[in-house]
């Protein structure tokens, strides 16, 4: 991207993210510099799909394909319309949809998958299909037929995910064929489920049933999430040198374009535009950690360099977090916490400005944040170091809100071997580590 275009596109955004503030011309400066740089951007669908105004806010949603009773994919399917008018709306705003195929029959899998295709096939900007990610649960009898769809030679591509548990890790036949189909086909991916940890325990846990299109995690269908994306190796080695302050300035600013940015967002549906003010559901990726190891010159496989990366991520969490609850002060936390009423529960034992004490604390403006994927412990930038030497590195992924599969086009740089063992040890390490 050039160096005018870039600073178009940081204006043209900063423009939007100021709009709620009371002094923009203040928060504009800082979010074009912030923006015109590398470190913050949208989460992209493709690998070579450029970032616009329109990109102001990575949207993604998903819902799930429950066709009536008996029900075939056709073109009176009432369903199928339902789903196509769906689907194609939202990406006219910049929203990438998820589409989970739990509930439609493990026979009509592939029927549905070629109706829809076909349905979407065109009707995106400049003729291509709007991004749309299908899912299924590995277990279902249906997967296969979704793993030859996403393999098969055709002009509109279809991306896969696969939700993985438990159950297929323990099923060999089954896992071998899905571990070698996504480390052969880039459109596959596999998505380790389980329950996601609100980032407060004032709420319950979410239950997933899709999966987000473009951060490639479990997620409760009808939900509507802002990702964005935090390059640590972008940032200049002597911003990193000076320390603490530069990362708290960055967050700070980072934390507040987000929050603005979630209150930007043309949702096209009351619903979803609803979900995402009273859930104000944040994706903050952190990317990026294998290329700063290796600009830095360190050496993956000494534990020293684990525990600098889990420094550095603490304190990067903490800061976030940190913001999180500063905006909730000055803004309110997130609707649905219903803040109001817990004070009036805790009041009869504590009084009401211990309560609300007790609340602000624990009130964050959003409820999740710091997400990151196991693929951001690999370098993108081509190194002598063996692949497998970055794993060390997995330990890290303890410290996010929410596991994503974001950036898996990183896997290309593992064998088979190197690759089953990376999710496997993703899944032993989230799962002795609850609320991780």
């Amino acid at each position: 991207m050039q160096a005018g275009e870039r600073q178009a596109i940081s204006r043209g955004l900063a423009g939007i993210a100021v709009r709620g503030e009371n002094n923009p011309e203040l928060w504009r400066g800082y979010f074009e510099r912030l923006l015109s740089g590398e470190t913050i951007g949208p989460l992209p669908f493709g690998s070579g799909e450029q970032r616009s105004v329109r990109h102001a806010v990575s949207g993604q949603y998903a819902f799930r394909l429950e066709p009536d009773r008996g029900e075939l994919p056709g073109p009176s399917s009432p369903t199928l319309q339902r789903a196509t008018r769906r689907i194609v709306r939202f990406n006219g705003q910049q929203v990438a949809v998820g589409v989970d195929l739990s509930a439609v029959p493990e026979r009509q899998v592939a029927d549905w998958l070629e109706a829809l295709s076909g349905e979407l096939a065109g009707q995106g900007e400049g003729g291509q299909p709007p991004p749309v990610v299908f899912s299924l649960r590995a277990e279902h009898g249906g997967c296969r037929a979704l793993l030859a769809a996403a393999g098969a030679n055709r002009p509109a591509s279809i991306r896969a995910a696969v939700r993985v548990g438990a159950q297929t890790f323990g099923c060999g036949p089954l896992w071998d064929e899905l571990l070698q189909a996504s480390h052969d086909n880039p459109r596959i991916e596999l998505v380790l489920a389980g329950d996601k940890q609100p980032l407060t325990d004032l709420m319950g846990t979410d239950r997933p049933d899709t999966v987000m299109p473009l951060s490639l995690f479990e997620a409760p269908g009808n939900t509507a999430w802002l990702g964005i994306q935090f390059d640590l190796s972008t940032i200049p080695a002597e911003q990193i040198e000076r320390g603490v302050g530069h990362l708290r300035k960055l967050v700070r600013v980072g934390a507040r374009l987000v929050d603005n940015l979630i209150d930007a967002v043309v949702w096209p549906s009351g619903e979803l535009r609803e979900d995402a003010l009273a859930n104000r559901r944040l994706a903050a990726h952190v990317t990026g950690i294998g290329d700063l190891v290796l600009r830095h010159g360190l050496n993956p496989e000494e534990f020293s360099t684990l525990r600098l990366i889990q420094r550095w991520l603490g304190l990067f969490k903490r800061q976030l977090l940190r913001e999180s609850l500063r905006l909730a002060q000055e803004r309110g936390p997130y609707s649905a916490l219903g803040a109001e009423r817990l004070v009036q529960a805790l009041a009869p034992r504590y009084g009401e400005a211990r309560a609300r004490r007790i609340i602000a604390r624990r009130s964050p403006r959003h409820r999740q944040l710091l997400a990151l994927s196991p693929y951001c412990v690999l370098p993108r930038i081509p190194s002598a170091i063996p692949a497998r030497a970055w794993l060390n590195l997995l330990p890290v992924i303890r410290i996010a809100d929410n596991l994503t599969m974001y950036g898996s086009r990183a896997r290309s740089s593992l064998n088979r071997s190197d690759y089953e063992r990376l999710l496997r040890s993703t899944w032993g390490l989230i799962h002795n580590n609850p609320g991780a």
